[in-house]
C-alpha cells in the first residue's frame, strides 16, 4: 500500500471544472461527516461548472452554489440542519441558474447501490412520479417477466467523491464512527459512494496507523484501493460537529443563514470566511476553534 497523504490544496486540483463531484456523507443534520473544509478550497479555487450529487443538499451545497461553483446538483432533500430552505439553492433555482435533479430517497438509495455494485441501473416498479421528467437517463420498460412498468434507476458513479472521515491510515483505509451514531443514509452513502466513484477524496480529523486500523476492521467502512487522496484537516467538518470530536457550531449556522438571505450580505460572508483565511488552520483561528 501507498501513502496517499497530500494537502487540501493539493487534492483540491485532483477535482477539473465541469466535473461531477458526489459528497459522499449527506448534512442530514448539524452533526454530520461533511467535508467543509474541503468544499471551502473548492470555493478559493473557483472550480466551475461542477455537477454535486449528494442525498441531502445543505449549508455545503448552498456554499458552492452561492459562489458560481455549480451548473446542476441532484437530491432528495434540500435543507439547512432541518431548518430552512438553503437560500442561494432557492435562488438559483427561481431564476433558473441551476438545473435541479430531485428524486426520492429510495431512487436515491438504488442509485448507490448500483454504481457500488459496477452494474449500471437497478430496476425499479411502480415508480410513477413526477420525477421521471427530470432524468432523462432513467427509461421506462415493460418487464419481460411478469409484465409490470418498470425504471431503470442509473448507478451514481460521479467523477470524485469526497468525505470527511474521523479516522484513516495514510493508504486511505477510513473509519466512519459508530455506525449507531450515524443517520441510515449517512452510513450507507458513504462507503456506497465510495465505491462507485472513479475518484475518492478523504479529509480526516485524526491520521493513524495502519494498526490500529486492522485492531477493528468491522468499523473500517472505506477501503484503500478505492482511494485517492487523504488529507489530515482537523475540524475539518465545521460548521458541522463530528460525533466523540466536537459540538455543531449552531451560531455559526445562524449566521451563514442570515447571510445567505441576499446576495450582497452573502458576498460578505464568503469574503470574511472563505477567500481570506488563507487555509483551513486560518479559517479555525478566525471562527475561534482551537485544532
Amino acid at each position: 500500500m501507498t501513502a496517499k497523504l497530500m494537502t487540501l490544496e493539493e487534492a483540491t486540483q485532483l477535482i477539473p471544472d465541469g466535473s461531477s463531484v458526489g459528497i459522499a456523507s449527506p448534512s442530514v443534520g448539524p452533526v454530520a461527516l461533511v467535508p467543509m473544509a474541503l468544499i471551502r478550497e473548492i470555493v478559493r479555487q473557483r472550480k466551475r461548472d461542477l455537477d454535486l450529487y449528494t442525498p441531502i443538499m445543505g449549508l455545503e451545497g448552498d456554499l458552492l452554489i452561492g459562489a458560481g461553483c455549480l451548473k446542476a446538483v441532484q437530491a432528495f432533500a434540500f435543507r439547512i440542519i432541518g431548518q430552512a430552505v438553503p437560500p442561494n439553492f432557492r435562488r438559483a433555482s427561481i431564476e433558473g441558474t441551476i438545473t435541479t435533479r430531485e428524486e426520492s430517497e429510495f431512487s436515491v438509495t438504488l442509485g448507490l447501490l448500483a454504481g457500488s455494485m459496477g452494474v449500471q441501473f437497478i430496476p425499479l416498479h411502480g415508480y410513477q412520479n413526477d420525477h421521471l421528467q427530470h432524468h432523462p437517463e432513467w427509461h421506462q420498460f415493460t418487464s419481460p417477466v411478469d409484465g409490470q412498468e418498470m425504471v431503470t434507476i442509473t448507478a451514481i458513479t460521479p467523477d470524485v467523491a469526497i468525505v470527511h472521515v474521523p479516522k484513516s491510515d495514510p493508504e486511505g483505509n477510513a473509519k466512519l464512527g459508530d455506525t449507531n451514531d450515524l443517520n441510515v443514509m449517512a452510513a450507507f452513502s458513504a462507503p456506497a459512494m465510495v465505491r462507485g466513484a472513479k475518484r475518492v477524496i478523504l479529509t480526516a480529523e485524526e491520521i493513524v496507523t495502519n494498526e490500529e486500523i486492522r485492531a477493528t476492521p468491522d468499523e473500517t467502512s472505506i477501503l484503500y484501493h478505492d482511494v485517492d487522496a487523504v488529507v489530515h484537516v482537523p475540524h475539518g467538518a465545521h460548521p458541522f460537529g463530528v460525533t466523540g470530536y466536537y459540538e455543531p457550531d449552531l451560531e455559526h449556522f445562524e449566521e451563514y443563514l442570515k447571510a445567505a438571505n441576499t446576495p450582497e450580505s452573502f458576498e460578505e460572508y464568503l469574503k470574511h470566511f472563505v477567500n481570506e483565511p488563507t487555509d483551513a488552520s486560518a479559517y479555525l483561528e478566525l471562527v475561534g476553534v482551537r485544532a
